[in-house]
């Protein structure tokens, strides 16, 4: 029997990433479609 790392969640880790770098993109696009229409 091989010795195994223990289940550390990383498939989680790496959703909950993705998860958080969608929410980011989208508020940098709002706030600059927010910033553009406050220039006009």
């Amino acid at each position: 029997d091989r010795p195994s790392l223990p289940d550390t969640g990383g498939g989680e880790m790496i959703a909950a990433s993705g998860a958080a770098a969608v929410l980011l993109a989208g508020g940098v696009i709002l706030y600059r479609r927010g910033r553009a229409l406050s220039r006009r």
